[in-house]
């Protein structure tokens, strides 16, 4: 009986040493030991599949990534650039009598997306014996930074034989893309891009940039947004650009993104030369009045500076109100009208009516100014009476009228004749001659038209001169 309990003791002890020599888990190996010919046997992954490293390298290497066998394989990607699908990892052979089922599963690595057996396309591979297959990995393009876990190979059907072979990932954001790059004012030039798919552990981006040679870093701190402004340029300097992404931690950076150039422009253009109304009204066609409040045409003269890119803007304000208007400039030296202004929201008085051109970076050049009156109210009408002259002085009209108007009578019976017309005194009293009238009934319409050209409405004169 002794004996017979030294000889178990022992046989455990076996089976415990056998346990220390290999690696892995004690799940690693059968639960249901086998003993033939008073001698236990260990049934381990080993048994069933043969592990052999691939010919994959880390991205621009020449280091293989995986190293071992079925118990010490490690997978070490390096820095992966961007995501990728990376084929012939590792090689997984049947080395048993009979057919077997090949697993795979990944714990604890986000930066790895899948690992599947090549045969299959999935985590699941099954064998026959004597056959083989490679693992292929596909990198997540969401999820960055530096990754380790663990890729469990394991034979299906029993949980507790597998493998869990360390891995270690370095992997880079996603490339930013459509990027931008446009001059404007005082030299900035404005950078804008797509963000990089990449969620998880992007710090943001770095941007960089070359007159012609080699590029350079010019942002400070990793940029949080998808624009940047780079202010630190030097007039009529063509610059590249270029950006990528970078993660959190490890402070991976992306591919380059495309690149984009823009010139630097701090030169505003030439300040116009002269600007007025084209299309005044009243005494020296100087006036807004109500006929042409609504459709205002100005003039505006550009110096030789002048490019056709350019762009001039006319606006018109009483202080309170404003209308602006613009226009592409002239090649060179020249004028151009900027038409259908719509001043009418603007109130009576004195009204600035200005003018600057654009450059296409956003350079604005000095403003040229004069000042016009607005007056779109109409005189009242005027009085009017007739008086009969005798022979042979021609007869006269005479009221009163808004002080300085041009009054004017037209005959409408017993035929249309005139205009007829004077200019009322400071005191608002006019006489306008009209022709003579003898032996009929004659009727006239008066109105007064102010130094705006505003014109009152009509008063109507009738007169018998029969006897």
């Amino acid at each position: 009986m002794t004996r017979r309990l030294i000889s178990i003791a022992a046989a455990l002890a076996a089976v415990l040493v056998l346990g220390a020599v290999t690696t892995g888990t004690w799940a690693s190996f059968t639960a249901a030991p086998k003993a033939a010919a008073g001698s236990f046997s260990v049934d381990s992954l080993g048994a069933h599949f043969q592990v052999t490293p691939g010919s994959a390298v880390q991205p621009g290497t020449s280091t293989p990534i995986a190293s071992g066998d079925v118990d010490t394989l490690a997978l070490a990607f390096g820095t992966v650039p961007s995501a990728r699908t990376i084929t012939n990892v590792f090689t997984v052979k049947n080395i048993g009598s009979g057919s077997a089922t090949a697993t795979l599963s990944l714990a604890s690595i986000a930066q790895v997306s899948s690992a599947v057996f090549a045969s299959s396309g999935t985590s699941s591979a099954t064998l026959a014996a004597g056959a083989s297959t490679t693992v292929t990995v596909t990198t997540c393009s969401t999820v960055a930074g530096h990754g380790a876990g663990t890729l469990r190979l394991g034979l299906s059907g029993y949980s507790w034989m597998y493998r869990d072979y360390a891995t270690t990932i370095d992997q880079a954001p996603e490339v930013p893309g459509s990027l931008t790059a446009t001059a404007q004012a005082a030299g900035k030039i404005h950078l804008s891009w797509s963000a990089s798919s990449t969620v998880t552990n992007l710090a943001g981006y770095n941007v960089y940039r070359s007159t012609g040679g080699a590029y350079t870093k010019i942002n400070g701190s990793v940029v949080a947004t998808t624009t940047y402004d780079d202010t630190s340029t030097v007039n009529a300097t063509a610059y590249t650009y270029k950006v990528r992404a970078v993660s959190t931690g490890a402070a991976l950076e992306s591919v380059d993104s495309s690149t984009a150039s823009a010139t630097a422009d701090s030169t505003a253009p030439g300040t116009p030369t002269a600007v007025s109304l084209a299309n005044g009204g009243g005494t020296g066609n100087a006036y807004i009045n109500s006929a042409n409040k609504s459709s205002i045409s100005v003039n505006v003269t550009l110096p030789a500076g002048s490019l056709v890119t350019d762009t001039v803007t006319v606006t018109l304000t009483n202080g309170a109100t404003s209308v602006s208007k613009t226009k592409a400039a002239s090649a060179g030296a020249g004028t151009i009208t900027v038409t259908g202004i719509d001043a009418s929201n603007l109130g009576d008085g004195t009204v600035t009516i200005s003018a600057t051109s654009t450059d296409l970076a956003g350079n604005v050049s000095g403003t040229k100014s004069t000042t016009v009156t607005k007056d779109t109210a109409a005189p009242t009408a005027p009085t009017a009476n007739y008086v009969d002259n005798s022979n042979p002085s021609n007869d006269q009209i005479t009221g009163t009228s808004e002080a300085s108007a041009t009054i004017t009578a037209n005959q409408t019976a017993p035929s249309a004749t005139g205009p007829y017309t004077t200019t009322a005194a400071a005191n608002g009293s006019y006489t306008v001659t009209v022709a003579k009238v003898k032996n009929t009934s004659v009727t006239y319409t008066v109105t007064a038209t102010d130094a705006a050209g505003n014109t009152s409405s009509a008063t109507t004169v009738n007169f018998n001169d029969t006897k």
